[in-house]
């Protein structure tokens, strides 16, 4: 029974990201998770079990999560054949989970040890704070190293809940994790002490607990929301922002040259302008697949057409550098400079670099041809903001959305509006499209900036600093996402304090342990003099 509601639990957990209109439901997905850490604990077991139940659950999760892996088949476009283009949609989906679960089994372990503490037997309720500052803390950990993969934050869940996520520009979408996990947590115990004690005091203390948790977020969200939004209401400077869709698919579509690129580009432009007026254009990533230093009549092409047009334009492409190579975005302007270039910090791995090449290649020979670009991607090594007529723009290239790092370091340096070009072609019309715009929207968020997004064919959006979708692009049609956007300069709570709540997490962890270490040391003492131990 135990494997049964750890799964069910893991299924439904990753359900919420496919279904992110419902997500907020995530409050009531890991119950059954809890539940029996809370059961288990019982049992004069090895601790490491939980592990083991940590690894389970995060497998099962991530599966239902990466499942849009199977959009890529059958990977024509790279020679694979039909048994290569398997395995490595197999690698990709399930590969991927296993990986991940590693850390993100330590939750449910760390979680298990302490509850079994003498501690949290004589103060239970003391589970809830210390799992969901836990879950914090491994989310931190997902951001950190050169395989960085915090993709399955729980907040994105919430994208669609906007009072729910306003509090993100405070404490950071880790808070809003935080108040998922709290409310599971509370209302597993309280449904753990209702089966096992009959204890129905406890059970409506935790249930009201939850609902407090729950409708005091909304509610300070719903008053930062109307705050936010009186605040862009007061600014009368606005431009008109651009996100341009050429849906383009990556390995299926064919582009012609970088010169017919660009011209297809430049008559959509100009279209574009016409209609809206549009001053600021965003391009998707990679979108002149070439090092465009090297072809200076192009970067001619693109200055000349911001002069005439009086517009600014963001574009990805490549660098060949005597250090690496980079996928990056320059930032065109009407008085003839092209500032950057941003480089991308946080190329996919496998996807835009393979680690431990030469082993890997030795076991999978037919990925040496995944890489869409031929070679590796170094990574970026700074967070760079644009000048531009439009003022500072700040610069995200695909990954890097899932990454706040990046939000904050651009705000402090200056940034008025946050730009991201990605190519989510991959996969298709997938529900990845929307997961990854709810990083974006989480990033808005977080900033207080409107986010413009451009991605090659979908899904495209403007967003507002409330994390409002303003304009979209449906995904596999080409266009624009058009929207008023106000620059903006002041500096969230978030900015100004990113590590803050992270830190705050870590301190109750250690300090839960350290807690219970005491606390053991003093019980062991009173039974052995019968008295209370003096500090």
């Amino acid at each position: 029974m135990s494997f049964l509601l750890m799964i069910v639990s893991a299924v439904l957990t990753g359900l919420c990201f496919a279904f992110y209109k419902v997500g907020f439901l995530s409050v009531f997905t890991v119950i059954p998770l809890f539940y029996v850490i809370l059961r288990e604990a019982e049992k004069d077991k090895k601790p490491f079990r939980f592990y083991g139940y940590g690894y389970l659950w995060g497998a099962v999760f991530y599966a239902c999560i990466f499942y849009w892996f199977a959009y890529q088949y059958p990977l024509e476009y790279l020679g694979f054949s039909t048994g290569e283009a398997v395995a490595y949609v197999a690698l990709s989906w399930f590969g991927s989970g296993l990986i991940l679960s590693v850390l993100l089994a330590l939750w449910p372990f760390l979680t298990g040890l302490f509850v079994r503490t003498k501690l949290c037997r004589r103060y239970p309720f003391l589970f809830i704070p210390f799992t969901s500052c836990l879950y914090v803390v491994i989310e931190f950990l997902f951001t950190l190293g050169p395989l960085a993969t915090p993709w399955a934050r729980l907040a994105v869940t919430w994208q669609n809940n906007i009072f729910g996520i306003q509090t993100a520009s405070l404490f950071g979408s880790y808070f809003i994790s935080f108040i998922i996990i709290s409310i599971n947590a509370a209302l597993a115990y309280g449904l753990y002490e209702l089966k096992k004690n009959k204890n129905k005091k406890t059970a409506v203390i935790c249930l009201i607990s939850a609902a407090s948790l729950f409708f005091a977020n909304m509610g300070v969200g719903g008053v930062l929301y109307a705050s936010d939004k009186s605040k862009n209401a007061a600014v009368d400077t606005y431009v008109t922002a651009a996100a341009y869709q050429s849906n383009i698919v990556s390995g299926r579509t064919k582009t012609g040259s970088a010169t017919e690129v660009m011209d297809a580009f430049l008559s959509d432009a100009e279209e574009e302008i016409n209609v809206s007026g549009a001053d600021l254009l965003v391009m998707p990533e990679g979108c002149f697949s070439l090092d465009i230093k090297k072809y200076p009549s192009l970067i001619e092409k693109l200055l000349d057409f911001c002069k005439t047009h009086a517009t600014v334009i963001i574009f990805g492409c490549y660098e060949y550098a005597d250090d690496g190579f980079y996928n990056v975005t320059y930032c065109a302007s009407p008085d003839g400079t092209l500032s950057g270039p941003y480089r991308k910090q946080h190329p996919v791995p496998f996807g835009e670099f393979t680690p431990a090449k030469e082993l890997i290649l030795k076991l999978m020979p037919f990925l040496e041809d995944v890489t869409s670009i031929g070679s590796d991607l170094s990574a970026g090594r700074e967070s760079v903001v644009f000048d531009s007529s439009l003022g500072k723009l700040g610069a995200f290239i695909c990954f890097d959305s899932a990454f706040e790092s990046i939000g904050y370091e651009e705000t402090e340096k200056g940034a008025m509006i946050l730009t991201e070009s990605t190519n989510d072609s991959w996969w298709m019309d997938s529900v990845q499209l929307y997961e990854h715009n709810g990083h974006a929207i989480l990033r808005a968020v977080e900033s207080r900036r409107y986010m413009v997004r451009s991605s090659s064919a979908g899904y495209s959006t403007v967003i507002s600093p409330e994390g409002e979708v303003l304009s979209g692009v449906e995904p596999l049609t080409k266009g624009f996402a058009v929207s008023a956007v106000t620059p903006r300069s002041d500096i969230s709570f978030y900015h100004k304090t990113p590590y803050l709540f992270p830190a705050l997490c870590l301190s109750v962890v250690c300090g839960g342990f350290i807690w219970a270490v005491i606390h053991k040391k003093r019980t062991v003492s009173k039974n052995i003099d019968g008295k209370d131990l003096q500090n």
